[in-house]
């Protein structure tokens, strides 16, 4: 194996564990994954997983272990700006699983078909030879050496090469226990304090949910926002949760955490470097979803490295395609995205839920609402 590594991996969340998998069923064997946490580690977010994300797991072979340890996302209520409300029912389920177990669900995959893990390590710079990276310095002076450096080190990366001003969005969440829920019912909630984005409840158990407010982190000049994220989910609670939360007994405290988003993907490589999910701003402008993507991304970087190794292609096409691809996948989602986020500062959501009471109407308008929300084909629920 000498001392250098086919490929380090930068970062064990989803997009970096699934690109460690993908690049050893692509016959990569010598693929080191560092990340400054040892495993499992807690992680903030909401927990929910996406109907593409569960089809990715099952592309990886953990689709039903994702299954078994998840809570089933059944359904979806939407409280529109005014109001109004009404309950999407999928027929390709989203689930809710912490991020401490499918992480770790994912990088222990990887572990299992032969890449090596540290944990525990600070990664602090890139390392490079004329323009080329060439490996990476940790913090304690150490060099690792690689072919191929993939920078999957999320919104806070380091490495990024992206010179565009960030584009972010500001999240805020808490969590409860004895709090009476719909099992399996998921919220989301499109109150003016919140515009244009939303809040949520995620039940993570049949008694414990998690609640929080996504807001945009800048204004319409780029400029940070003066709103404060703990304001506004002290009004979005006050509003929304006040009574259900009375007798509920909180668990831990707040926290947060920064979504990097873009419209079009761009400057996502480097000669001897690759950056996926969130270290390329890769989540959805609308609703801060980024493990798919990064899960997606992952699988991209993969093919990307392994054909180069494998000599069927050289690194300036591969690279080319790489930025292709993810434009191909998912520019078209990020432009709905800005799409929904003007259309929830008008009074057409509140349409759509007046609607939606005649059966033929509403089992249409709400199909197309919830595929743009959930990313894949929804129902009406029953009345």
């Amino acid at each position: 194996m000498g001392n250098t590594n086919d490929v380090i991996v930068v970062g064990a969340g989803p997009g970096g564990s699934t690109a460690a998998i993908g690049l050893a069923r692509r016959g990569v064997r010598d693929v080191l994954v560092l990340d400054r946490d040892e495993f499992p580690r807690d992680k903030t977010c909401g927990s929910g997983l996406s109907p593409n994300a569960i089809a990715l797991a099952d592309e990886l072979g953990l689709g039903d272990e994702l299954r078994r340890r998840s809570v089933p996302m059944l359904s979806v209520k939407i409280v529109t700006p005014g109001g109004r409300s009404m309950v999407l029912a999928g027929n390709a389920a989203a689930v809710i699983l912490l991020r401490r177990d499918f992480d770790d669900m994912l990088l222990r995959r990887a572990e299992s078909l032969g890449a090596r893990f540290q944990g525990g390590v600070k990664v602090i710079s890139l390392l490079r030879e004329n323009t080329r990276v060439v490996g990476v310095r940790l913090a304690d002076g150490t060099e690792r050496r690689a072919r191929y450096v993939i920078c999957a080190d999320g919104a806070h990366s380091i490495f990024s090469m992206d010179p565009r001003p960030k584009r972010s969005i500001s999240t805020l969440m808490g969590w409860w226990e004895d709090v009476d829920v719909v099992y399996g019912q998921a919220e989301m909630i499109f109150d003016e304090c919140v515009s244009p984005l939303y809040g949520w409840l995620f039940p993570e158990s049949a008694t414990r949910v998690n609640i929080g407010v996504c807001i945009e982190g800048q204004d319409k000049n780029g400029e940070k926002t003066k709103r404060n994220v703990r304001d506004v989910f002290a009004t979005f609670l006050d509003r929304h949760y006040r009574d259900r939360l009375k007798n509920a007994r909180q668990v831990g405290p707040l926290k947060g955490h920064p979504i990097a988003y873009t419209t079009w993907v761009s400057h996502c490589t480097a000669p001897g470097a690759l950056f996926l999910g969130e270290a390329a701003r890769v989540t959805h402008n609308a609703t801060g979803e980024g493990i798919s993507q990064a899960m997606q991304s992952g699988l991209y970087a993969a093919d990307t490295i392994a054909s180069v190794l494998s000599g069927a292609v050289g690194e300036e096409e591969a690279m080319r395609t790489y930025t292709w691809r993810h434009r191909k996948r998912f520019t078209a989602g990020f432009l709905a995205g800005h799409a929904l986020r003007a259309v929830v500062k008008t009074p057409l959501l509140d349409v759509v839920a007046d609607v939606s009471n005649h059966p033929f109407v509403r089992s249409k308008l709400v199909r197309i609402l919830g595929s743009a929300l959930a990313g894949s084909e929804v129902h009406a629920a029953a009345e």
